[in-house]
């Protein structure tokens, strides 16, 4: 079963928006918000929580092709 992930996008007054994460230990955090990142522009800041030290839990993916 997939575990719960959530990217939080808060859009300030200014126009600055500010992305939290909650649920993706490690530096996957970095790779979860990749995409949001490429198009909004310059990252001007950076502030990691605790839970980007903990150690990355490792993911698995199984792929089935066919109908058997």
């Amino acid at each position: 079963m997939a575990k719960k992930r959530d990217m939080i996008v808060t859009i300030g007054p200014d126009g600055n928006v500010q992305i939290t994460v909650e649920g993706v230990p490690g530096k996957g955090c970095l790779e979860f918000t990749k995409f949001l990142e490429e198009e909004l522009g310059e990252v001007v800041n950076r502030t990691h929580t605790s839970e980007y030290f903990l150690d990355e839990e490792e993911v698995e993916t199984e792929v089935k092709v066919g109908g058997s």
